[in-house]
Parts: C-alpha cells; sequence; structure tokens
C-alpha cells in the first residue's frame, strides 16, 4: 500500500536522472485508446481497468483538485506565494510491468495531466516537497561544504492501516478479501486515532481516504504536522502503537497498556472498543465459539485457575457474547480475590486481562514504518486500485460506520455515469467523492491556507516599507 526509498520493479527501472516528462510511456500515443462509445451509449466494462484508464484520466481524475490541495496557497495569482513550491512535490508513477518512475514533479495541473494522459500509471504516489525540484535533483546529490544537499522539507503525517494486519482477529475473510463483517474494524480505526489526533495533538486538517480495496490511510496536513521532523513523526505514530504483536509463541497478544488506563485509552476503550466489541467484532467474527480465535484469546488470561474456570464456564453459554459476559464476571471475581490476598501482582495482571484482549483484538494497527519517514511514498487520493478497479475516494470520518468499501464506486462505473449524463463529472460518483473531500478537509483548511497567505503578504509589504 506504500512504498519506501527506491522500489525495487519487475523491469529495468526508468532513467531516474531525466524529468518526469521524458520517460516514454507504455501507452505513448493512445490517450484516447478505448474510446469506443459515444455519449449516452455507456458500455465499459467491469475487469478492464486498465484499458479505461487513459479515459479515466482524460474525463474524471481531479487534477485540480489535488494540485490546488498540495500547493497550500503557493499558486501564481499570490504576490506573496512561493512559485517552486509545487514544482518540489514528488510524484511517483508506477507503469505497466510494475516499472517504478519516481522523482517527478509538475508546475501545475495541466502538467499533471497531461502526464497522466502519456504515461497513464496504474498508481500515484506522493512523496515529500524538497529543498530543490526532484527532476534536478542529480546537481545536488553530491554537494560538499555549503552546497545544497538535495533533502526532504515537508511532508504531511500520513498513516496506513491494512486489513491483512487483522487476519488473526478475522474468521470472516483472510489476505486480500474483506466484507462487511471484517471491515468495521477500519471503523473502528478511524474513530480513535481521528479523535486521537484531534483531541491529542491538536490537528485539525485531516484527510481520510478508502485504499481502494482493504485499508485506510490518514493524511494530517496542518502545516505544524507537515513540517515533523522524522523523530517527532515516529513519536506520534508510537503512541497509537497499543498491539504490540505475538509473543514468541506466535499465538499469544501482545499490548502495551497499564491499568488505570492511560486517559487517551480510556476515551477510546469507552466511546469506540467496548461498544464495538460487544456489539459488532464479537458476534461477527465469533472469536470465543471459533477453536483458535477461542485458544488464542484464553491464553491472555496470565493466571491458569481463572483460565480453567472460564474454559469451564464456556460450556454453559453458546454465543461469544454470553462467553465474553461469563469471562468479564470470573477475572472480576478473581481480580478481588488475588487483591484480598494481597498478591498485588496478581491483581494488576487479571484485573488488565479483559482491557489486553479488547485492545489486542480491536485497537487500530498501524503501519508504523509508512509515518516514520518524511520520504516515504504513499498511494494519492483518487488513485485507481488496479486489482478492483475503485477508486481511493476520501472518507468523512464523522459518517465512518456508513461507509461501505464495496458500493465505492469503479473506473468502469463512473465512466458510464459520465457518458450517460452527458458528461458532467459533478453528476458521476467523482463529484461525490470531490464533494466529500471539499466539505470534510480542504474547504476549512484552504481558508486557513489564504489567511497565511494574507498574513505573509502583510508582512513582506511592511518590511518593503520599512526600506
Amino acid at each position: 500500500m506504500s512504498t519506501m526509498a527506491e522500489p525495487l520493479s519487475k523491469k529495468p527501472k526508468l532513467d531516474d536522472t531525466v524529468t518526469g516528462m521524458d520517460h516514454d510511456s507504455p501507452t505513448a500515443g493512445k490517450e484516447n485508446a478505448g474510446e469506443t462509445t459515444t455519449m449516452g451509449k455507456a458500455n465499459y466494462a467491469e475487469g478492464d481497468t486498465h484499458d479505461l484508464m487513459p479515459l479515466y484520466y482524460k474525463h474524471l481524475f481531479p487534477a485540480e483538485t489535488m494540485m490546488k490541495w498540495l500547493a497550500y496557497g503557493n499558486d501564481s495569482k499570490r504576490p506573496s506565494a512561493d512559485n517552486g513550491f509545487m514544482q518540489r512535490r514528488e510524484f511517483c508513477f508506477t507503469l505497466e510491468g510494475d516499472v517504478f518512475a519516481r522523482y517527478q514533479s509538475f508546475k501545475n495541473s495541466e502538467d499533471l495531466r497531461k502526464a497522466l494522459r502519456q504515461k497513464v500509471p496504474t498508481k500515484i504516489d506522493l512523496g515529500p516537497v524538497f529543498n530543490v525540484d526532484p527532476t534536478k535533483r542529480a546537481a545536488y546529490s553530491g554537494a560538499t561544504g555549503a552546497g545544497t544537499v538535495f533533502a526532504p522539507v515537508e511532508r504531511e503525517l500520513v498513516m496506513d492501516i491494512d486489513m491483512t494486519d487483522y487476519d488473526d482477529v478475522r474468521t470472516c475473510c483472510s489476505a486480500a478479501n474483506i466484507c462487511n463483517k471484517c471491515w468495521p474494524l477500519m471503523t473502528v480505526a478511524i474513530k480513535v486515532i481521528d479523535a486521537g489526533l484531534r483531541a491529542d495533538f491538536g490537528f485539525k486538517h485531516l484527510l481520510w481516504v478508502y485504499s481502494g480495496r482493504r485499508g485506510i490511510h490518514v493524511w494530517v496536513c496542518d502545516k505544524r504536522a507537515r513540517h515533523l521532523t522524522n523523530e517527532a513523526r515516529a513519536a506520534v505514530a508510537e503512541y497509537f502503537s497499543v498491539y504490540k504483536g505475538t509473543d514468541a509463541s506466535g499465538t499469544t497478544k501482545r499490548v502495551n497498556l497499564t491499568v488505570p488506563l492511560h486517559p487517551a485509552l480510556r476515551r477510546a476503550y469507552d466511546d469506540v472498543l467496548r461498544p464495538y466489541w460487544l456489539e459488532t467484532i464479537l458476534p461477527n467474527q465469533e472469536l470465543l465459539v471459533d477453536d483458535k480465535t477461542r485458544e488464542n484469546l484464553l491464553n491472555m488470561i496470565p493466571d491458569a485457575s481463572t483460565r480453567q474456570k472460564v474454559e469451564s464456564a464456556f460450556q454453559k453459554s453458546d454465543t461469544s457474547i454470553q462467553r465474553w459476559e461469563k469471562l468479564e464476571q470470573i477475572v472480576s471475581k478473581a481480580a478481588k480475590s488475588a487483591l484480598n490476598a494481597k498478591d498485588y501482582t496478581a491483581n494488576r495482571g487479571i484485573a488488565r486481562c479483559a482491557y489486553d484482549i479488547v485492545f489486542a483484538h480491536v485497537y487500530p494497527r498501524l503501519d508504523v514504518e509508512v509515518s516514520k519517514h518524511m520520504n516515504h511514498l504513499l498511494k494519492a487520493p483518487f488513485c485507481v486500485h488496479p486489482k478492483t478497479g475503485r477508486v481511493c475516494v476520501p472518507m468523512d470520518p464523522t459518517k465512518c460506520e456508513q461507509f461501505d468499501p464495496m458500493a465505492v464506486p469503479t473506473v468502469a462505473q463512473l465512466l458510464n455515469e459520465h457518458d450517460s449524463n452527458g458528461g458532467k463529472v459533478e453528476a458521476t460518483g467523482m463529484g461525490a467523492a470531490v464533494n466529500v473531500f471539499n466539505k470534510t478537509f480542504w474547504t476549512a483548511l484552504e481558508k486557513e491556507c489564504e489567511l497565511e497567505m494574507t498574513v505573509k503578504s502583510k508582512e513582506n509589504n511592511a518590511t518593503t516599507t520599512e526600506w
């Protein structure tokens, strides 16, 4: 879902010492390929994703929306703008055959759309803003002394959550497959992380995006977030890293918890984790009925005697919900007994184990490496997943429980809508996706960027007057 540093390719890599516009495209000269229908006669078929991408990039991809966002107010219309800002942003295209074309840059949306139509990438990744145009990096890579060294200077704080990291929790699906029974795990992740980023770190401008297949991304775009050091990014990611994998046996889950819970974890537990655990995850996955998951879960009870009592109680209960209620009752009683016996170590372990179980199964599991480094690439919003044909659409975090990944429009569906309504993009699913982008994210951030540019302009004018 994301790429770090110089990705490997299945074919020889294109020469990355030249500009992005100089790469030969496997579909060069085929910008209109696949254009076999006329307006009003929609018959694009699912499964032909790559063949439909020239039309998608020509008619539907919101290049103007994306470039306006990535410019953060730095456009030629503003005298205080940094006119070279956009050309210092790295774009990476994955071309047909898994060929990676890195360090490309574009001046504006027209340049971006032209490149997309010429190269027809299967994926677009976004990297950082560098101190120089990345297409000219060769001139700076060997700089010494006081010379400029090619380096990233700005990048959104990003987070990546993949459903495959929950395969030990899911009994309904595995690997790249998803369904409405396991997708609530992503809903939980959005609710917990969104609340934490806003309440605990004070960030305001969060863009949530469906990955197009089995995961979600968040782009934290506050100016303060874009300028975080790698060390600060790692600290934020670690703040959300409660689940720590399994022990040496590979079966017993480990979490980083203390009792009483940290206020942020208490908020997550009360507001999100426990309700979803009882109302959705347990009944959907039947974790205490399925033999494998039940055994692994019981192993998280540290006291053997208590564990045996829970197992015995399970014989008289049928559903996971009923069994969980028994488990909580027995664990609570055992913790009190340990406390009365002044066995404080046993008391802490037993009292915490119910929390451990819930957090280990439901708390968000971030790919921390994606967040830690400024130069990490991440798939851009509005890409089309080549396997599913679905668009990486923005999501409304306040309505994330209503999001259905199986209902996300495919490129074929969008093109059919586009042709059947006379070419009105705003009347297609893409129009709806851009509306979500604006309403939940960009409108507020754009106002902040405009204010920043106004303040900067006044400061520049004041400095000029002083001279």
